[in-house]
């Protein structure tokens, strides 16, 4: 008989042992005729439902420290140290499921064991793996306990504790959780469900097509001749396609194209809502005048619009006219004077007066102008008929005849007006006798030389200049020399003429001569030329003792 115990003793172990080692394995296969399988695991114990399906209630038992029995040195035959580790260790462990539909994933856990009337908490994780418009969680709380409370705030309908969330984005993962308090000593059992609501949403939008026309020109006043383009844009304003759209335009009789035609139309076909298109359309103003050019754009499921530009051809003029000093000698002021004119239709606000003085002038003044050098600029506007005087004066710097030139221009309607005002700069001689004596006074018996110079201060040369020296009665001649030969009479020198003498220059002439009797000698000199009507005298007195 105690062999027979023995014997079965044995093959309770073995089994023990070998469903241990069971755990123990890798591989591990689930047995459909029990009512647990063993997880990929081997710390875990999965135990299925009555009815096999994709939820998994997992018991852990991991061991937190060592049992004091199982120290190190010390041996326990395998079936002790199995029922040790999972009878003596305390450790309340955690049990977890999780539900996996595609669209979201229910993540759940709770404590595996529990003190009577102790609350403990079931916890929830929603893992949305794509958009989700609304995710419904269902808990119902297991016999044996009582609903404590829930977060966030779930609603309650008796056993049925429910969750609603709304708008989750792929990735969002949401924690939920239970809080139930047991009243019996049971195992407690309760299933958690997820049903995921997406949505595939359309939106079809209803509209009508409207169109817009703007007709415009960039150069709404122009000079007749110039260029007038008319830019077209139509637009559909409304909330559905336009189709077989259609510009056209028809050319006003004060302006031309290049063609000769006048109406023109251009295909725009189907536009879009809010968008445009844009046509130009270039032509030459003719006439004189207000002309309206109309525009239309149609299109075969909207209603026709127009919208018309005018441009505004008139006549531009612009006339410079200059006036000045006719003649004026070298070295004077000459004085000239502007007067620009619009002669047309047009108010000009870019007239520019540029003044430019000869090199044979020096440019003096310019009252209100920008001067550099010799060229003095103005820039005014002129209104229709409207007329602006300009001054300006220079300095005559040689003889000749100079022109002073002066342009008026306006470059936004390529206008240009030049004129001339010329004046005669002639020169003029100034001539200059001056007489001293060397010795001043003399005793008699003495000589003195009288120095006499004729200086040209003029601007122009002066010919044929005579020279004619007369003595006193107390004087005698002694000698005469200078720029020309010397004739010697009684108390008289007459010197030749000197031909040319030109601007700035000096001539020089002496004459000796000899105190014979005592009193107040005055020696008196005269000078004479072609251009000079009377003839200028000149004397120095000596005193002889």
């Amino acid at each position: 008989m105690k062999i027979i115990k023995h014997l079965l003793g044995l093959a309770v172990l073995a089994g023990i042992v070998a469903l241990s080692t069971a755990q123990q394995s890798p591989q591990r296969v689930v047995d459909p005729g029990k009512n647990f399988t063993v997880s990929d695991s081997p710390q875990t114990t999965v135990f299925n439902l009555q009815t096999p399906s994709n939820n998994r209630h997992i018991n852990s038992f991991e061991t937190v420290g060592q049992s004091p029995l199982n120290e190190p040195g010390m041996s326990l035959p395998p079936e002790q140290n199995f029922r040790r580790q999972s009878m003596d260790d305390c450790s309340p462990g955690r049990v977890t499921d999780y539900v996996d539909k595609y669209l979201v994933r229910l993540e759940k856990s709770a404590p595996a064991t529990v003190a009577l009337n102790a609350p403990y908490e079931y916890s929830y994780a929603v893992v949305a793996k794509d958009k989700i418009k609304r995710v419904v969680v269902w808990e119902q709380i297991p016999e044996g306990a009582v609903y404590e409370s829930s977060s966030p705030q779930a609603r309650v309908e008796g056993r049925d504790v429910i969750w609603t969330l709304y708008n989750l984005s792929q990735g969002d993962r949401v924690p939920l959780s239970l809080t139930v308090r047991p009243t019996e000593v049971t195992s407690l059992s309760s299933c958690a469900t997820v049903t995921a609501y997406p949505e595939a949403c359309l939106t079809t939008e209803v509209g009508v097509p409207e169109l817009s026309i703007v007709k415009t020109t960039p150069n709404p006043q122009v000079r007749i001749g110039s260029s007038v383009p008319w830019d077209i844009t139509v637009t559909n304003t409304g909330t559905f396609c336009a189709y077989d759209v259609v510009i056209t335009d028809t050319l006003p009789y004060g302006v031309s194209h290049r063609t000769q035609s006048r109406e023109f139309i251009s295909e725009v076909g189907t536009l879009a809502p809010g968008e445009s298109r844009s046509v130009r359309i270039d032509s030459t103003a003719v006439e004189v005048g207000e002309h309206c050019n109309v525009a239309m754009a149609s299109a075969s499921n909207a209603a026709s619009v127009s919208d018309e530009a005018c441009v505004l051809v008139l006549d531009a003029g612009l006339v410079v006219q200059k006036e000045g000093t006719p003649m004026q000698f070298v070295g004077k002021t000459a004085v000239y004077r502007i007067a620009a004119t619009n002669t047309g239709q047009i108010p000009l606000d870019d007239v520019v007066i540029t003044d430019t003085v000869p090199r044979q002038n020096r440019l003096l003044e310019a009252p209100g102008a920008r001067i550099d050098g010799n060229v003095a600029t103005w820039g005014t506007s002129l209104a229709p008929g409207e007329t602006r005087i300009f001054e300006l004066s220079v300095l005559g710097l040689q003889e000749g005849t100079y022109c002073n030139e002066v342009r008026a221009s306006s470059a936004a309607y390529g206008l240009r007006s030049d004129a001339q005002a010329c004046t005669e700069w002639r020169g003029y001689p100034a001539l200059l006798l001056e007489v001293i004596d060397t010795v001043d006074p003399l005793l008699v018996g003495e000589q003195t030389t009288y120095i006499i110079q004729v200086t040209n201060q003029g601007t122009a040369r002066d010919t044929n200049i005579l020279l004619d020296v007369a003595l006193p009665a107390n004087l005698r001649v002694v000698s005469a020399t200078g720029a020309t030969r010397a004739n010697i009479g009684a108390n008289r020198v007459q010197f030749e003429p000197y031909s040319v003498l030109n601007p700035k220059e000096i001539i020089e002439f002496r004459v000796i001569a000899e105190a014979i009797a005592e009193g107040d000698a005055r020696f008196r000199a005269r000078m004479n030329s072609d251009l000079l009507r009377t003839p200028v005298p000149e004397e120095e007195a000596t005193q002889v003792y």
